[in-house]
Formats: C-alpha cells, sequence, structure tokens
C-alpha cells in the first residue's frame, strides 16, 4: 500500500506537517521505502489530483480541506488523522499500522478542515 504524508522537511525524521495542500514536502511510503519529494503545487485540488496521479492509497494528515478530501475520496483514497501534536513519519506509520488512527469521513471531515470559510474565487 503506498501511503503519503505531509511533511516539514525533507529529512527522514521529519514531522507530519499541520498543513495539507501547502505542506512544504510529501512523505511516500511504499514498502516501508520512505521517499520525500517536494510538494510541487499550493493548494489542496492540486496536490488531491497529484496523489491520485502517484498511485496513493492512503493519506496520514492533520487537517485537510473539505475539497481536496472529496477528491482524494472520488480517487479511493482513504484519509487519516494523526492527532495533534508533533507526529513524526514513524510514529504516525505505526499507530497506522496498529488500526489506531481515525478515518476521515464525509462525516467527520468538517472537523479536520483548518478553516471553514467560503474562498471568493
Amino acid at each position: 500500500m503506498k501511503i503519503a504524508m505531509p511533511v516539514k522537511t525533507a529529512k527522514a525524521d521529519t514531522a507530519i506537517s499541520p498543513l495539507f495542500g501547502h505542506a512544504k514536502y510529501f512523505a511516500f511510503v511504499d514498502d516501508e521505502k520512505i521517499e520525500i519529494m517536494k510538494n510541487p503545487f499550493d493548494g489542496g485540488a492540486d496536490v488531491a489530483r497529484w496523489l491520485a496521479d502517484e498511485g496513493v492509497q492512503a493519506v496520514l494528515t492533520h487537517h485537510i480541506g473539505v475539497k481536496p478530501f472529496a477528491l482524494l475520496s472520488q480517487h479511493g483514497i482513504a484519509c487519516y488523522y494523526v492527532g495533534e501534536g508533533r507526529v513524526s513519519i514513524e510514529e504516525a506509520l505505526k499507530a497506522f499500522k496498529k488500526g489506531e488512527l481515525l478515518e476521515i469521513t464525509d462525516a467527520n471531515v468538517d472537523q479536520f478542515a483548518r478553516h471553514t470559510h467560503k474562498h471568493a474565487h
């Protein structure tokens, strides 16, 4: 299973970023191999499409907007909440493998969005 996490830096011991679409980097984990890539986009919807194109099957995150969540869901990508505070890649993966992370769903996604106001685009 290929897992993606928004992260703060390109270092192996980095923490999960409180941002999703604006995170500077994403860690991709596939068969225990971790690869950190620079986020080429600046917004949740574009990032969601990128993760789908990369073949991601699960996202572990602190926060996610409603729109990127919906796009990920449309691609069959599950999202999980890692908790508040500093959470390392290793800690998030360990909790995920043990089934300890709360799945983000249509019913609860609003509590994981960093903001809920409407953008005038």
